[in-house]
């Protein structure tokens, strides 16, 4: 079946990809929704420019649309460019990342269902402890980009098999979803299973208000990415 995914860069979209390669999917390209207002109800913003790389690696075409971010209207948004790009790719299956939110599942499912094809989220209520592990177990490696104070510590930190359960621990001392969907924390991806090079990222930790973000200024190796621009969002 010949599907688009729609990546954020994050652990949770990329491992959902994969998963659905896995099951023998054709994953034609993906697309990243870029929401201009940093509130978006359905979309992260956080180092969303950078997924072209990642993309790169992944060797699959790859897309970055604008949207508002604006609650609902970037739903209408959504919907209106993915009908454009089914007319000029016919693809017949949208992918997901979603783990946790009913928002963002429903309003997914939506989707799908005005543009007649199906929906697959792979990662769909797993236990969010067991997924956290099964990603990084399967090789996967990524930063956190953005968290509360009181995950501080591990902004910038690259999560590995080796340190992922000290990370869990303290998502649950702090009382926090161990997926993050409920926002508190976000990552981007440096490693998987399918890549022949890991991202090496090189940033800067700003705090705003009461959260810190990881913000990425470069990354390398430069040589594989030639060609592709670095926008700031």
């Amino acid at each position: 079946m010949k599907g688009v995914a729609i990546i954020s860069g994050g652990k949770d979209s990329i491992y959902a990809f994969y998963l659905m390669l896995q099951q023998g999917f054709s994953i034609c390209q993906w697309i990243t929704f870029i929401p201009r207002i940093k509130e978006s109800y359905m979309l992260h913003s956080i180092n969303v420019q950078f997924v072209s790389f990642q993309a790169k690696l992944s060797n699959v075409k790859h897309k970055e649309i604008f949207v508002t971010g604006e609650k609902e209207e970037e739903v209408t948004e959504i919907l209106h460019h993915l009908k454009k790009t089914k007319q000029k790719d016919n693809f017949e299956a949208l992918v997901s990342g979603a783990v946790k939110s009913e928002y963002q599942k429903h309003r997914l499912d939506f989707i799908c269902q005005e543009l007649g094809i199906a929906g697959y989220a792979p990662l769909w209520h797993k236990s969010s402890e067991k997924l956290l592990l099964e990603i990084t177990e399967h090789g996967f490696e990524f930063l956190v980009v953005h968290a509360g104070e009181e995950l501080e510590k591990w902004v910038g930190v690259k999560i590995t098999k080796e340190n992922v359960q000290a990370f869990v621990e303290d998502l649950k001392k702090h009382g926090c979803e161990i997926s993050g969907e409920g926002g508190e924390y976000e990552t981007f991806v440096v490693k998987t299973p399918f890549w022949k090079n890991e991202l090496k990222v090189k940033g800067k930790k700003v705090k705003e208000n009461n959260t810190v973000k990881f913000l990425i200024e470069e990354i390398s190796p430069s040589h594989l990415f030639q060609g592709l621009a670095r926008r700031k969002i």
